[in-house]
């Protein structure tokens, strides 16, 4: 059976850090930290980007399912884990953040056969109102199966960005959009990081944001 390997790159907080797999055999995963300190949200800033992992699985959804994890390997952040023959590949898609908008700019599939590049996402992400003025990725501490693991949530104002951030870590199971805000789950199983340019000579080059 062919090989997929990967060597991509999210944070420990997302709960499904197998989504980065082969397609039977085992797989080294470098993981980056969650948000530094006690951090349970990042506002997305003006010149960042967002780089969104999307597994493409046989039977749907978004949420990989492995026979075997274990820490350990090659460094300390490393995680090894075994996926079976559900995982097809997966898709990397990046967005810009720009003033009052997050604009999606590209995508690529990984699969067995290479790389392909893809005009849309599988799934888009910040489908924002015009209004939005403010915009907040929070990370949720997954407790059952149910639980989700990050919402993004704007506003046109901080107050009531602050507000509906204090609503959704509250009650995330009734949380809803409301007049001048926005609040939408990133899919179980699906991983988000945002990205910001890192100095260096040559290439640009982007690093997790801690």
């Amino acid at each position: 059976m062919s090989m997929l390997r990967t060597d991509l790159r999210f944070p420990l907080a997302l709960a499904l850090l197998a989504l980065n797999a082969c397609v039977s055999p085992r797989a080294h995963l470098p993981a980056d930290p969650a948000p530094a300190g006690a951090r349970y949200y990042v506002d997305l800033e003006p010149g960042w980007r967002v780089r969104v992992v999307t597994p493409i699985l046989k039977s749907g959804g978004y949420r990989l399912k492995t026979a075997d994890q274990t820490a350990g390997g090659p460094s300390a952040a490393t995680l090894t884990v075994k996926a079976g023959p559900d995982f097809l590949g997966y898709e990397i898609a990046w967005y810009a953040v720009e003033a009052r908008k997050i604009v999606f700019t590209a995508a690529e599939v990984h699969n067995k056969d290479g790389v392909v590049p893809a005009a849309q996402p599988i799934v888009p992400l910040f489908r924002l109102p015009g209004e939005a003025r403010y915009v907040r990725l929070i990370y949720l501490v997954r407790v059952s199966e149910a639980d989700h693991d990050m919402a993004v949530v704007a506003a046109s104002k901080v107050d009531a960005l602050d507000a509906l951030t204090a609503q959704v870590r509250a009650h995330p199971e009734t949380w809803g959009s409301q007049r001048k805000t926005f609040c939408s789950w990133i899919p179980d199983g699906i991983a988000v990081t945002p990205e910001t340019r890192t100095a260096g000579a040559g290439a640009e080059q982007w690093a997790p944001v801690h």
